[in-house]
């Protein structure tokens, strides 16, 4: 579908240079989520390191226990919404998309589906490219494309974007993924 690839190429050419520039820090980084309101703004970027948490929890006063509440919040990481400067050229292609508030309730759903895949398939072809690491680094990167609020949906693209088998899938499954019953 040409919508899909227009867009995927898009979140592509945006996100590539803002990952380039967060793993420039050095830090060990163990998710990395491209987040989508359930509106179908453009996507942008959430991060966690082990680093990170560290300071967070350090600075939170409150002690260890609060990492478990921070360890993958998109929201309170000081990586959210990194690299603006370069996903900003998404809002006008996503703008441009068809109104949400304007299409019936299956039309919306295809289309906030549509837009999902594009940034899921983009997070595919950065990984391919090596975006995300490789061996024993990517293995300890959980990799997310999600909306927000959670849906249950979003377990399953996180688990067609990384190894179900590694130890951070399984972890993050345990801890945060939002599943039904």
């Amino acid at each position: 579908m040409e919508d899909v690839k227009s867009l995927v190429d898009l979140v592509c050419k945006a996100l590539r240079p803002a990952l380039l520039d967060l793993f420039r820090s050095g830090e060990s980084f163990y998710y990395c989520t491209f987040v989508m309101t359930e509106e179908g703004h453009a996507p942008f970027l959430s991060a966690w390191s082990e680093e990170a948490l560290a300071r967070a929890v350090d600075e939170s006063g409150e002690g260890p226990e609060v990492a478990a509440d921070l360890r993958w919040s998109y929201a309170d990481s000081p990586y959210v919404d990194f690299g603006s400067e370069y996903t900003e050229k998404l809002r006008a292609p996503f703008l441009a998309r068809p109104s949400l508030q304007e299409l019936g309730v299956d039309e919306w759903e295809k289309e906030i589906e549509l837009r999902m895949d594009a940034v899921e398939q983009a997070a595919r072809q950065l990984d391919a490219e090596g975006a995300f690491g490789a061996g024993q680094r990517r293995s300890r990167l959980l990799v997310a494309v999600e909306i927000m609020p959670p849906v249950p949906s979003n377990v399953d693209r996180v688990a067609r974007l990384n190894d179900t088998n590694s130890d951070i899938f399984k972890q993050w499954l345990e801890e945060a993924a939002e599943v039904d019953g």
